[in-house]
């Protein structure tokens, strides 16, 4: 999220249940503590989803967390292909690649 530009938003889902003051906001700037509270509570709790939408130039690529333990990118670019491989790969975690 710091190396490119980034707009963070709940769930709408989980928004409505656990954080109406949040709905329809970019949580970018609420802070990392703030964020990861927020993170916690979703995979604590398997509750919703948070999605992640990262600028690249003129592409937009969309990380989405859910359900717990599933982080599902969609329109990954090379640039942007490797760096989540790498810190997939250093976490001890593996990416898998769906059609």
């Amino acid at each position: 999220m710091h190396q490119h530009e980034s707009h963070v938003y709940l769930d709408e889902a989980v928004a409505n249940a656990l954080y109406p003051d949040l709905k329809n906001k970019n949580l970018r700037n609420i802070g990392l503590e703030r964020l990861g509270e927020i993170i916690d509570t979703m995979v604590i709790d398997n509750y919703g989803s948070l999605n992640i939408l990262l600028k690249q130039g003129n592409d937009f690529s969309l990380m989405r967390i859910e359900d717990g333990f599933s982080t599902i990118f969609f329109n990954l670019k090379v640039q942007l292909r490797e760096e989540v491989e790498s810190l997939v790969e250093h976490q001890g975690l593996y990416f898998k690649e769906i059609d």
